[in-house]
């Protein structure tokens, strides 16, 4: 399943680009007459709000993850703080979360 991820963004391309303009690419209507009368300024509008999108969730998420990786694996009781290898006990961790018990407490009281 490797390579699929490739496959389905090579085909999503292919669709788009053919579907998109199907007259101009089989050669029924000329180019010129298939471009929209869009100027340069809404086109950059439309860029700028794209890249300011992108550039917020990537920023949330490694903001997430960078939080993640700060605060660490949580200990439980009774362990031994040994991460782990040949010869030792495997620490407890909880699934990834960045949220505390804590924080789901007060969470369920407010809803």
């Amino acid at each position: 399943m490797g390579p699929a991820g490739l496959i389905a963004i090579l085909a999503g391309w292919f669709t788009t680009e053919v579907g998109g303009q199907p007259w101009v690419v089989y050669g029924l209507q000329r180019t010129a007459d298939a471009v929209s009368n869009h100027g340069a300024l809404p086109l950059a509008i439309s860029l700028v709000l794209f890249i300011v999108v992108y550039c917020v969730v990537f920023g949330v998420g490694i903001a997430y993850m960078l939080r993640l990786v700060r605060k660490g694996p949580e200990m439980h009781k009774g362990d031994t703080g040994v991460v782990g290898g040949p010869g030792h006990e495997r620490q407890q961790m909880r699934p990834i979360s960045a949220a505390t018990d804590d924080d789901l407490r007060t969470a369920a009281h407010r809803s």
